[in-house]
């Protein structure tokens, strides 16, 4: 590649001559840091060349055809200002085009650079959706501190805990948009800065001991196999509702009697003893969705069903209880704690993670341990629901 140093004119550019092979680069002779490349194709453009921190800076100006040598100069001009004043103009003309990203589009390459569940990802389209349906495809560095405060009041106006889940999602896709160097900063900080999050008040409701019997006789009534099951399941088993739901088949051993949940949310396996009053109902369900990948097979049967609402409204009218699917997961801990499992168990039990605390993490739980221990539960269900004394039998050493 050859240099030459010229008087930069539109007739002189148009009348370079392209290389045989490879480039050449012209030095405009007024301005010595504006270059015209010449290559092989006969294609020319016009570009800065500064040395800048040990390293040769070019950046593009654009085709000559399309720029004359006047404006070339004149940018020229910006470009060696901003790259003085430490300022990258090609970075900064990538992050311009980068920041015409619409919003939901950050989502989905936040959602395709990370494993995540398909109710997860459900969830994130579904609350993003929720909250900012309008700013959909809005370019990424258009969303403001102020249009986040005004929509953040706008949605605590219906519903505090919406505020803050809409919220998470949108801050989570901005800041993966901010490690991506599509934005420099996430507006939603600003909530943080301003300690405008709303506070969660944990909910603490359960199916409280007197009313255990009516709600389980109101369960087994029901004609719904599956409903029934999954009730009695998530209540024996302390599983969380997508859990249970998503559960598969060949996950299900019943020659050991074990569950298997795969990946669950804190990233490991969890593999639990099924209780031995659950254990009829799953073998009768067996019988219905066997042939199918999912115990609680829905409509179409390649996928899961849906929490069954309907049944739940039934139970709850019949039975004079109000619960929900998490409040059966928070009464199985409830009951874990009455019949004197220590701490450590019950988080087994529940698969919350453990390993944070040094100790718990060189404890390794054996499935006959789990089997006691998950049947000691349901000792105290079947004791209630049968209107026996809750008299538990402890083994002793």
């Amino acid at each position: 590649m050859t240099k030459k140093i010229i008087q930069f004119t539109q007739a002189r550019i148009r009348g370079l001559t392209p290389p045989k092979s490879g480039r050449d680069e012209y030095y405009d002779k007024e301005k010595v840091k504006l270059i015209c490349r010449v290559s092989s194709t006969g294609y020319k453009t016009f570009a800065v060349l500064k040395w800048n921190n040990g390293k040769t800076q070019r950046v593009t100006i654009g085709p000559c055809e399309e720029i004359t040598v006047d404006y070339a100069r004149k940018q020229a001009d910006k470009i060696l200002t901003s790259i003085n004043s430490g300022i990258n103009p090609t970075e900064q003309k990538r992050k311009q085009a980068l920041s015409k990203t619409k919003l939901v589009d950050v989502l989905d390459q936040y959602i395709e650079s990370r494993e995540l569940k398909p109710l997860t990802i459900k969830d994130y389209r579904y609350k993003l959706g929720l909250g900012f349906e309008d700013w959909l495809n809005l370019p990424i560095n258009s969303i403001t501190e102020k249009m986040v405060l005004a929509r953040h009041k706008k949605i605590s106006e219906k519903k505090k805990t919406t505020a803050n889940t809409t919220m998470r999602v949108l801050r989570l896709t901005l800041n993966y948009a901010k490690a991506i160097k599509l934005i420099d900063n996430n507006p939603t900080s600003i909530l943080s800065d301003a300690r405008l999050w709303h506070k969660n008040n944990r909910k603490t409701r359960v199916i409280t001991s007197n009313q255990l019997k009516t709600w389980y006789e109101n369960v087994e009534k029901l004609s719904n196999e599956k409903a029934k099951t999954y009730l009695l399941m998530i209540l024996y088993m302390g599983y969380r509702s997508s859990e249970a739901l998503t559960l598969e088949w060949k996950n299900v051993n019943l020659k050991n009697n074990t569950i298997t949940l795969p990946d669950t949310k804190n990233g490991t396996s969890h593999i639990l003893p099924i209780p031995l009053p659950l254990l009829t109902h799953i073998k009768a369900l067996k019988k219905i969705t066997g042939k199918h990948q999912f115990v609680f097979t829905g409509e179409l049967e390649d996928r899961p069903m849906s929490i069954p609402t309907k049944a739940i409204k039934a139970v709850t009218k019949n039975s004079g209880v109000e619960f929900s699917s998490h409040d059966c997961r928070r009464t199985f801990a409830t009951i874990a704690e009455a019949v004197s499992l220590p701490m450590s168990m019950i988080k087994r039990l529940m698969n919350h993670v453990t390993t944070n605390d040094v100790t718990g993490g060189y404890i390794i739980t054996e499935e006959e341990t789990l089997r006691d221990a998950i049947n000691k539960v349901a000792a105290y269900i079947q004791a209630k629901v049968t209107q026996k004394e809750n008299i538990i039998q402890f083994k002793t050493k």
